[in-house]
């Protein structure tokens, strides 16, 4: 089954046999990394990461990461791809040091679209953290993105693989949502993460084969499981 996979040049198709996720995420690397690991999860989802492109069309590095720009991304992206009822767009940020008013007119964009958010407080890492524990030790008075990446790294001996942590994201599901008291909030609160609403979805689409078998082998045994 051939399937659409950058969405920039417009495509038409009548009929297709899986569902879309769209994820426009922040500038680090690391999320585009982890989330790539989910585009052989199963032939029942495609996953699609939004870059930012040039005029002609060609995928660039930018380090632009505002939730503006994420927008923007995500908007171009939509604008010129042919997007069907059942596709899901995701727009994954951080809080990080971005003003509550600058998330909170996101959401509302978001929302006004019919766009999905999932937002972390105050990184990413956070999610990723949530694979290896159910708890994430308090870094006492330093709250912010540095601490946490520093507490991943350290997780395990050979430091964060997204070849390594994917396959656990099921896992992490369970305990992400269970540190969601307050599911209403726009923004989560300190050590909450929305990713989990992402993964959620996918799942939920996944045969329970392919789960097992995604879950059980890691990456590489998948991906010799399907040649």
């Amino acid at each position: 089954m051939e399937r659409k996979k950058r969405g920039y040049k417009r495509l038409v198709e009548k009929k297709r046999d899986y569902r879309l996720f769209a994820i426009a995420c922040e500038g680090s690397v690391r999320e585009r990394d982890y989330f790539a690991c989910f585009e052989v999860l199963s032939s029942r989802i495609s996953v699609d990461l939004i870059a930012d492109i040039d005029e002609d069309g060609n995928v660039i590095v930018s380090n632009n990461s505002s939730p503006d720009h994420v927008l923007q991304r995500a908007q171009i992206y939509a604008d010129n791809t042919d997007l069907i009822e059942d596709d899901q767009m995701w727009i994954v940020v951080d809080v990080d040091n971005w003003p509550e008013k600058q998330l909170s007119i996101l959401a509302q964009e978001c929302h006004s679209k019919g766009w999905n958010l999932a937002i972390s407080n105050p990184c990413f890492e956070v999610w990723l953290c949530y694979h290896m524990e159910d708890d994430i030790p308090d870094g006492g008075e330093i709250k912010d993105s540095a601490y946490f990446k520093h507490h991943l790294s350290q997780l395990t001996v050979e430091g964060y693989s997204p070849e390594v942590y994917s396959p656990l994201a099921f896992k992490a599901i369970e305990v992400a949502k269970a540190k969601d008291m307050n599911p209403d909030m726009r923004i989560p609160p300190y050590k909450v993460t929305y990713v989990y609403r992402l993964m959620e979805q996918m799942k939920k689409f996944s045969s329970k084969s392919e789960l097992a078998l995604f879950a059980g082998g890691g990456i590489d045994s998948y991906l010799l499981s399907r040649t």
